[in-house]
């Protein structure tokens, strides 16, 4: 925008010069934040966020230039300093790169911004490079490389990548690894030292940093409690000592990746999970400049669609697909492209050809429409500003990052918040433009599957090795007759635009009523809190209807005020997951649902509702959210298919294909995510394995599915969630919908499923082994976790979280960073069904009971250090985890997840956080010591410990494990084949107890209905909650899946 909008500022004292921003920032309709754009004197931009709401601070530096690591700093020499210093506040962090940038971001407690703005700063004025930190770096990269190295989506990027013009920028190895990141140092000779390498490494990384790092390629957004005078004294000093080196702000790829020889050719590329999938994609021009029309996205809403008439429809229709989709992809400022994808079935990998055909008839027809009727982009630009004006607040962190990528587009300051949102005006001949480049000798079409078909590839391939991953692939020109058919390809009367969207929203009014009377209304149905200063919101739901067939929670929004409403609906049976065929019925009928359902919900979507159909091992969930204005509409047509869905064969036929690979994927995927999986198995009293239920799979008929559905749905207890801008009144008319589209009877009491957790007796060494079944895979993986007790123990659970809080920073600077064990290194809290835990994992070339053994030693070497924290560092630790504890859900969304969570949970433990707060608070450096030594620490708590693990090994990994001790129970598979491990665990998990099912934590919340609840009636706000081992049978339906209260439960395995 014109100078005239900037203000220069002149140097004042030890603070340098700089410009301020005087223009209005378009902001959203709710965005009651502050705002001020700054120009620092070395060119570096810099956005400021005053939210005096904020519980948490956060800040992100993006730099528009490639990766870096954490180099230590002069002020801050420690390599763990930086993040330790924000783990200690409450916060997290992390940097993440791309093509055309590098980004580090973390968010903190609002008291500690300061100190964590100086370490980001220093990181960039003063790093220190040193030769240790570097040589460990390399490796940290090469262990992500070994993490990726069978990964399918890494590996077709690369051969993509491979496949453009030598030398551009694009075309380069995208991740790195030791043999790529030490290439010029070994060319020093054959002779050189390992030393020597790493040193002429770094020499290379200080120089590539002086050469491309540069302020005024830095974008900066901080968000805090301070006002805004406060934040830019903060900003000035600390962010304007990083040099400018006068480099191109922006620097962009401004070539294009692909020649001739590029376009106009298949790709076969041969991939590690057996899957089929197609893509076939265009090269787009620089559209940097094009913010305010987006062409390319408008674009996307045409050959994307999944409505009637669209090229998705079609293709499923055939039996040809699973899934689609269609839009930009890469940077503005990086190499972009238009690829239309999507993930076939045999017979459409067989018919691939047709699939690209419909692709073009398509791409004809739109062509053959213009000009466009009005409404195409009306509902675009109308939806687009729906979405911008309530757009609501997000996690701080996720909000300062796409502030300081905003601040790199080239968008004018007044549109820094709304420039990636809003459709300004329609430029046709644009549109038309760029869809002219869609053609065939300007396409490449890249087809994926682990074996391919000679029918399909044709004669004369050359296959070729790609360098890097070494993954197969061959390239072929389209031939002459093919190339000819999509150039004119053949009307396909099946194919339309999009009709209008019948779920635009119309009534966008929110029911805003004043807080205190709102409080006032509600007292008698929705819980509050008083304070001396009056009334304040309902913090959390009121059980509001209770009958044999079903509760209902409700909440009335009056905190985020949009028109938004979110219906969660649990629909309780045993039938679900009785056995592993019921379980196999379960998920085909809720695949079926809403493969049924995907063509008329697809407009829905548009408008801004979503609604999603769950399998759990209790039953089934559906959830509806989004403009309340339709919710109903879109509601009842779910519940509609749900009871009447039509099985039809062939659909039937696509869909076990689709769960048949999918679960046979499953055993090929990352080490870590599996052994976490087989952890948790191992805590709950029945699960059924994708292998157990896939022997179901060839035996299932439609009839078997329609039986299961009326089998299903004749019986069951629905408990549900409304929150949002909805009355009291239309929430129990949700209720009265579902009760009448599912028409079932009641469940006995007893038949209620209620989840529990397996309990390890005192004194447990367990150790499970598997072997991972990727014979290619080079890593293992640990998952180990220490059982602690029942969630219900406050001082227990709290004392848990604590002591996860003080190892997570130090559990990844010592295994990961120091002892460079593997790329995947973490501590967590583990909530199994009721019970929690402490949790390491760590994914590595290394072996297990290694890696096992290095965990022993850290947990061993922690119990020093925590034992001599003083005093200071102990409440600093304290309020950082508070910090976290109380963070507050920033929009409707979140609020909704964490009540579901509870009402899940069967605890309805609703102000958990704030009891956990005050437990915290309380907790003395001595009882933590004391769970510590007794629980966790090796050398003092070998009767107490309740230790499970599981090493996953690598089929390369031949080294033996060393003998177990005696305590030690061993579970392997390696003695008598891959079904071995499962029956002794079987076996094993028959001989332990069970930890008690959930009860229910009595509150406000439960209202009238409470006396239901009164068998026993601990308060919300008691420490003690309910006694640790006593055993209470829940009297209401409890699901039962775990205390984690603040994330949604997934699907059933």
């Amino acid at each position: 925008m014109a100078f005239s909008t900037w203000k220069h500022i002149p140097a004042a004292g030890d603070a340098p010069a700089f410009r301020v921003f005087e223009g209005h920032l378009e902001k959203p309709a709710l965005d009651d934040r502050q705002y001020r754009l700054l120009e620092l004197h070395n060119g570096l931009r810099a956005v400021l966020v005053h939210d005096q709401a904020a519980d948490k601070a956060a800040a992100s530096l993006t730099v528009t230039i490639g990766n870096m690591l954490d180099p230590g700093s002069e002020k801050y020499p420690s390599e763990s300093d930086y993040h330790s210093f924000i783990s200690a506040n409450g916060g997290i962090r992390n940097a993440v790169t791309g093509p055309p940038s590098t980004e580090y971001w973390f968010s903190i407690s609002p008291t500690a911004l300061a100190g964590g703005l100086e370490r980001l700063a220093d990181l960039h004025c003063a790093p220190l490079f040193t030769e240790s930190l570097t040589a460990r770096e390399v490796n940290a990269v090469d262990s992500e490389f070994k993490r990726n190295w069978q990964n399918d989506v890494r590996r077709v990027l690369q051969v993509e990548k491979t496949l453009s013009i030598p030398g551009h920028p694009y075309s380069k190895f995208g991740t790195g690894n030791y043999e790529s990141l030490t290439a010029a140092g070994r060319r020093l000779g054959q002779d050189v030292s390992e030393e020597a390498v790493l040193k002429e490494t770094r020499r290379r990384l200080v120089e590539w940093w002086k050469n491309q790092y540069c302020a005024s390629r830095m974008m900066l957004a901080v968000i805090g409690k301070e006002s805004l005078d406060e934040l830019t004294n903060l900003v000035i000093p600390l962010f304007s000592k990083i040099a400018n080196r006068g480099l191109d702000p922006r620097p962009a790829f401004k070539n294009d990746a692909w020649g001739p020889e590029h376009m106009g050719t298949v790709v076969f590329v041969q991939t590690v999970k057996d899957y089929h999938a197609f893509s076939l994609t265009f090269q787009l021009p620089d559209l940097r400049e094009h913010y305010a029309t987006k062409p390319a996205s408008f674009l996307a809403h045409f050959l994307g669609h999944e409505g009637p008439g669209s090229i998705c429809a079609y293709l499923k229709k055939r039996g040809w697909l699973l899934d689609f989709s269609a839009g930009v992809s890469g940077s503005s400022r990086s190499v972009q492209f238009f690829e239309i994808s999507g993930r076939l079935t045999l017979e459409g990998y067989l018919h691939y050809r047709d699939v690209i055909r419909a692709v073009y008839s398509y791409i004809a027809l739109l062509r053959a429409s213009f000009p466009l009727e009005a409404y195409h982009f009306d509902e675009v630009k109308t939806m687009a500003e729906t979405r911008f004006r309530f757009k609501e607040k997000a996690q701080p962190h996720k909000y300062a990052s796409a502030l300081a990528h905003g601040l790199a587009e080239p968008y004018p300051p007044e549109w820094l918040l709304s420039g990636a949102y809003l459709y300004r005006e329609y430029d046709e001949a644009l549109v038309k433009g760029i869809l002219e480049g869609f053609v065939p000798g300007r396409g490449r079409i890249v087809l994926e599957a682990k074996e391919h078909r000679a029918e399909v590839m044709g004669d004369d391939v050359v296959w070729e090795t790609e360098k890097w991953y070494g993954t197969q692939y061959a390239v072929k020109r389209l031939d002459e007759s093919f190339h000819q058919a999509l150039g004119e390809p053949k009307k396909n009367e099946e194919l339309h635009l999009p009709a209008p969207n019948p779920f635009i929203p119309k009534d966008l009014s929110v029911d805003k009523i004043d807080v205190n009377e709102a409080s006032r209304h509600h007292i008698s149905s929705s819980p509050v809190l008083t304070f001396e200063s009056g009334y304040q919101p309902a913090k959390y739901p009121a059980l509001i209807k209770r009958t044999e067939k079903s509760q209902l929670w409700y909440k009335k929004d009056v905190q985020f005020w949009v028109p938004k409403a979110y219906v969660k609906i649990d629909i309780k049976t045993p039938l679900a997951y009785a056995t592993p065929r019921l379980a196999m019925l379960t998920r085909l009928f809720v695949d079926l649902v809403e493969d049924a359902l995907a063509e008329v919900t697809y407009d829905a979507d548009l408008a801004g509702l979503s609604y999603s159909v769950i399998n759990q091992i209790e039953g089934l969930t559906v959830s509806v959210g989004g403009y309340n204005d339709k919710i109903h509409v879109l509601l009842r047509t779910v519940l509609d298919k749900l009871r009447g869905l039509q099985v039809h064969p062939d659909r039937l036929r696509v869909l076990k294909e689709k769960i048949q690979r999918e679960y046979e994927n499953f055993y090929m995927g990352q080490p870590s995510g599996l052994s976490e999986c087989y952890a948790t198995w191992a805590f709950m009293p029945t699960i059924w394995t994708p292998a157990e239920k896939l022997l179901e799979l060839s035996l299932i008929k439609e009839s078997d599915v329609s039986s299961l559905r009326d089998e299903l749905l004749s019986r069951a207890f629905v408990e549900a969630l409304v929150n949002g801008n909805m009355t009291r009144e239309r929430a129990i008319e949700i209720l009265d919908v579902a009760e009448q589209s599912l028409n079932y009877r009641p469940l006995v009491p007893s038949e209620i499923p209620r989840q529990r957790s397996l309990v390890l007796p005192p004194a447990s060494n367990v150790i499970s082994r598997k072997r991972h079944a990727n014979p290619k895979e080079v890593n293992s993986s640990l998952s180990y976790y220490l059982q602690f007790g029942e969630v219900t123990d406050v001082k227990l659970r709290t004392t848990l979280a604590f002591i996860v809080h003080i190892l997570r920073e130090p559990c990844y600077a010592m295994l990961r960073t120091e002892e460079q064990l593997g790329y995947v290194v973490a501590c967590s809290q583990w909530s199994i069904n009721g019970t929690v835990g402490l949790g390491v994992k760590i994914q590595s070339t290394r072996a297990p009971w290694y890696t096992e053994s290095r965990v022993d030693a850290f947990l061993e070497k922690m119990s020093e250090r925590i034992a001599a924290m003083p005093a200071d560092e102990f409440a600093t630790q304290k309020e950082g985890l508070i910090v976290k504890t109380l963070e507050r859900a920033k929009n409707l969304g979140e609020e909704t997840v964490r009540f579901w969570g509870h009402i899940r949970s069967g605890y309805y433990d609703f102000v958990k956080r704030e009891t956990d707060a005050d437990a915290i608070r309380a907790l003395t450096l001595a009882e933590v010591i004391r769970v510590y030594d007794t629980l966790v620490r090796p050398s003092t708590s070998a009767q107490t410990r309740k230790k499970l693990s599981v090493h996953l090994l690598s089929q390369q990994l031949h080294e033996e494990p060393p003998a177990p001790g005696p305590p030690t129970i061993v579970l392997s598979e390696a003695d008598t084949g891959s079904n071995s491990s499962d029956t002794r665990m079987a076996l094993f998990k028959s001989g332990l107890g069970c930890a008690p099912a959930a009860t229910p934590v009595i509150s406000a919340a439960f209202g009238e209905h409470a006396p239901a609840f009164d068998f026993y009636r601990p308060s919300a706000s008691d420490a003690s909650l309910v006694s640790p081992g006593r055993n209470h049978t829940a009297l209401v339906p409890g699901a039962g899946t775990g205390p984690g209260p603040d994330t949604e439960s997934g699907g059933a395995p």
